[in-house]
Parts: C-alpha cells; sequence; structure tokens
C-alpha cells in the first residue's frame, strides 16, 4: 500500500512530473535538518580527521647538467684517437637518467638513510606493522628494503628538459629533511656511479704496467744495436751502404771509361803504326840552283823590250805586218836563251829527318805507355770493384738486421712514449674524478622544501566544508525522496484528486 502509495505520490495521476520550487526545497531542509546537521557533522569531523591524520608531502628538486666538455683517455693502441661529436644525443641524456634511478643507488640511499624504517610507530603504516608482528606476519629486513626501493623509485622522478642537456630530478617525502637528504645522497651516488661506468677502473694501472713493459724492450734493443755496432765496426749500415753503392757505381763508370780508353789508344796505336810505314823517314829541305845572274837580267831585259816593242807594232801594222814578224822572232830567240841558260844553272838539294814522321814515332811511343797505364787502372778497378761488391753484400746483410733491431726500437720507443703520454692523461683524469670534474654537474643543488605540495590548509578546510555540505544535503535530500507519508495538503490533493475538507497535523511536525 506504502509503495503504490509513494509511486503515485511520485508519478502523479496523469504521470506529469510535479513541480519542485525553492519553498520545497527548503520545506525538504526544515523537515531533514536533524539528518543533514548529523551528517554534515560526521563527513566533516571525518574530513578534519584526515586533514590532521594524513601528514603534508614535501618535494625536493636538483638540476643536473651533462655536458661533452672532458674528453677521457681511450684504451687503445692508436696515438690519436678521434674525439667524439660535442653534442649531446637524446640517447645519451636518456642513459644519465636512467644511470641516475639505478636500483643500486636507490637501493644504497634507502639503507643510508633508514628509508625502510618506521619513525613514527602511531602512524598508520606503524599501527599496520605491529598489528602484523603481533599476526607474526611482519615483514623482514630485505621485504622492507625491496618495498622502499620500489616506494623511492614510484615518489622518485627523473625528467630530462626538452630542447637543453639539463635533467630535473623530484622527490616527495614526509618531511623536508628526507626529501632534501635523499636527492643530495642520490646525486653523490650519481656523481660516483657516472664517474666509474664512463672510465674503466684500472685505466692508470694498465698504462702504466705497459709503459714499463715497452720501456725494458726498448732498452734490450737499443743494447743489441750498441751490441752490433761494437762488433761490426759499423755506425750505419744503411748509409755505409749507400756510399758503397755510390763507389760501386763510379767504380764502375771508371772501368768502363778505362776500357773504352784502352780500345782507344789500341786502334790509335794501330793507325800510327801505319802511318809511320807509309811517312819516309827523311825529307828535302832545301834545293839551290846557281846560274850567271847578269846574263839572265840582261835576257830578261831584252825580252821585256822586245815585248814593248811588239805592241807598239801591233798599235800600227797588222800581225802579219814584217817587221811585226821579226819582232815575233826575236821574242822566241830571247825566250829559248833564257831557258838554255836557266838549264846550264848548277841544282843542290839539302835533306833531313821528316818531323811528320819523328811525330809519328813519338806520339805511337806515349800511346804504347798510356796503353800499359790503362791496362794496370783497370785491373785495379776491377779488383776494387770485386771489393766493393763484396763489402755491398756483406753490408746489405748488416743492414737488414740493423734495420730490423732499428724498427723493433723505433716500435717500441712509440709505444712506450704512446703508454707514458696515456699514464699522464690518465692520472690526470683519476684527479679529476677525485676532484669531481667530470661530464655532469649538479646545477641546481637540492634544498629542503619550505612548504609542503598540494593544497594548503585553508583550501583544505573550506574543501572540507563544502563536501561535509553538499555530502548532508544529498543525504537529506535522498532521504526526503524515499519517504512516503503525506507532508502537505497539497500532496493529499494531488495524490486523491478531490477536494480536501480538514487536515490534522501530526505532533511531530510541528
Amino acid at each position: 500500500m506504502d509503495e503504490a502509495k509513494s509511486e503515485k505520490k511520485h508519478n502523479g495521476n496523469n504521470g506529469a512530473s510535479p513541480s519542485f520550487s525553492l519553498r520545497d526545497l527548503l520545506g525538504a531542509i526544515f523537515r531533514r535538518k536533524r539528518l543533514i546537521l548529523l551528517s554534515f557533522m560526521g563527513v566533516l569531523l571525518g574530513a578534519l580527521l584526515a586533514i590532521i591524520i594524513l601528514p603534508s608531502t614535501y618535494e625536493a628538486q636538483m638540476k643536473i647538467l651533462v655536458e661533452h666538455e672532458r674528453v677521457d683517455p681511450v684504451v687503445s693502441p692508436q696515438g690519436n684517437v678521434v674525439e667524439s661529436d660535442r653534442y649531446l644525443t637524446p640517447d645519451e641524456v636518456s642513459s644519465e637518467v636512467e644511470l641516475f634511478q639505478s636500483r643500486d643507488s636507490l637501493k644504497q640511499v634507502v639503507v643510508d638513510h633508514g628509508l625502510h624504517e618506521i619513525k613514527n610507530p602511531w602512524s598508520l603504516a606503524g599501527i599496520k606493522m605491529r598489528v602484523l608482528g603481533t599476526l607474526g606476519l611482519a615483514p623482514g629486513k630485505d621485504e622492507r628494503i625491496f618495498k622502499a626501493v620500489l616506494k623511492l623509485e614510484k615518489d622518485l622522478h627523473v625528467i630530462p628538459l626538452n630542447n637543453s642537456n639539463m635533467i630535473r630530478v623530484t622527490y616527495e617525502a614526509r618531511s623536508p629533511q628526507t626529501a632534501e637528504q635523499v636527492l643530495t645522497g642520490l646525486g653523490n651516488l650519481y656523481l660516483a656511479k657516472h664517474a666509474e661506468v664512463h672510465r674503466p677502473g684500472g685505466t692508470t694501472e694498465f698504462f702504466e704496467q705497459q709503459a714499463d713493459q715497452y720501456k725494458r724492450e726498448l732498452a734490450s734493443a737499443e743494447s743489441r744495436l750498441i751490441k752490433m755496432s761494437q762488433q761490426t765496426g759499423v755506425v750505419s749500415a744503411d748509409f755505409e751502404k749507400q756510399a758503397t753503392l755510390q763507389k760501386l757505381s763510379d767504380f764502375d763508370v771508371s772501368l768502363e771509361q778505362t776500357r773504352a780508353s784502352i780500345a782507344e789508344t789500341k786502334q790509335r796505336i794501330q793507325a800510327l803504326q801505319e802511318k809511320e810505314e807509309s811517312i819516309p823517314s827523311r825529307i828535302t829541305t832545301q834545293v839551290r840552283n846557281a846560274d850567271n845572274p847578269e846574263l839572265m837580267a840582261n835576257l830578261k831585259t831584252t825580252l821585256l823590250n822586245l815585248e814593248i816593242k811588239r805592241t807598239d807594232l801591233l798599235e800600227a801594222y797588222e800581225p802579219g805586218y814584217p817587221l811585226v814578224q821579226e819582232v815575233e822572232k826575236q821574242i822566241a830567240q830571247a825566250v829559248t836563251a833564257i831557258a838554255d841558260a836557266k838549264a846550264g844553272a848548277v841544282h843542290e838539294e839539302t835533306t833531313d829527318q821528316n818531323p811528320t814522321h819523328e811525330w809519328v814515332s813519338t806520339e805511337m811511343a806515349k800511346a804504347q805507355a798510356d796503353l800499359m797505364g790503362l791496362e794496370a787502372r783497370s785491373s785495379a778497378l776491377s779488383r776494387g770493384l770485386n771489393t766493393l761488391h763484396q763489402k755491398a753484400l756483406k753490408l746489405d746483410q748488416q743492414s737488414v738486421v740493423q734495420q730490423d733491431l732499428l724498427r723493433t726500437a723505433k716500435a717500441d720507443e712509440d709505444s712506450y712514449l704512446l703508454y707514458h703520454r696515456k699514464r699522464e692523461e690518465a692520472r690526470i683524469a683519476d684527479a679529476l674524478d677525485r676532484s669531481k670534474i667530470i661530464n655532469v654537474a649538479v646545477a641546481e643543488a637540492a634544498a629542503a622544501p619550505l612548504v609542503p605540495t598540494g593544497l594548503s590548509l585553508t583550501v583544505k578546510l573550506i574543501l572540507a566544508i563544502v563536501i561535509a555540505a553538499l555530502a548532508s544535503l544529498g543525504a537529506g535530500l535522498l532521504q526526503e525522496h524515499l519517504d512516503p507519508s503525506f507532508r502537505t495538503t497539497a500532496e493529499v490533493k494531488e495524490y486523491l484528486d478531490i477536494p480536501l475538507v480538514a487536515a490534522v497535523p501530526r505532533n511531530d511536525h510541528r
């Protein structure tokens, strides 16, 4: 009966929704004031207890700068290693992020700062631990440490900042000192781990051992070189071999020139012998003719006068003219007389040694002497050439051995200098590590936060009041909605759809 009554009350006879005014709302609040007041006080008290019991959280922050300013020595046999690009890649920054929140570092911080221990025995965690201890279900130390590591990993936020080489690290804790100490401890562990993982341990000792080893090998190679020079008397086999080869080449050229000179001299001697046979040993040096000089002068004068006379006659007469012919006869007679006078003269000849024959004989003697000298020189050059050839072969063998020793000494020296330099670089890197001069730096150190995170106490109280008011008002309206009784004459008229004659109110609703 009550359910049908309530359904009809809320749905109406014609199925239309009943009107609800501000007066109805205030009437419902007045009728349910007790429930609303109790609900309000209960919710507000619970919110206040939550604010008091649940502690505030404090967030500490630090920032880390990642850079490429320092380059550690590379464990490599090469002296010059190409330096990597100084620009950071996102993968390198992500690697630093993962290195910061590594599990072993988190565990170390948990143990160092006692995050696995319950400091307030009256907190929810402390009460829970005592209950579990009473029941014999309390977790062991390792389990508590593991759970504390997981919680630290959850509360720790390591985020690389966009378009920069900075990493932002935040951590939330119940106290500002704990937040600061945890971040500081993690930062110190991260710096030490960065120096450890980016440079292998024992680098200095390795380079020092290698430098000492190659120093001993260099001393041994130099000792063998000195011993070889003392035994062979050769300071530089390669240089002396080159000098010997140069002499050998000069001797070879001189020998060929000497042989050519010998052939030339033999040809010259043969030519001089042929010339000597064809040239007489004595020649006529002087020829003397004895005649009558006065007769010859008169005859020549007469001949000259006759020729002049003939010339004069030819200018006046023909050649066949008798006078001309007569003169011609006289000229012929004069020529004949001159010839007869010459023929009747005395002829004397003087001879002497032929200078050409003497020169040929002298040159042949000189050529024969030169030939003997050239043949002796050729023999000496041949012997010297053989000696130099044997010396060059010996020096070549010594040069091979000496060059091998020099290469060994050079290689040992280069290796010694390389590892000596790398040892010094490693020592510098160790000093930088001890001074914490590495490629990462704490740009902003962690500081104890002065105010808790989240909403302030005033805002929390206002929200508690608002939530309590809304919850209590909702509880009152819900009870009003679920109550099937009639509260006003209007509800009776609306439900029965007939005029109401009289209404007698209940005493408890006055």
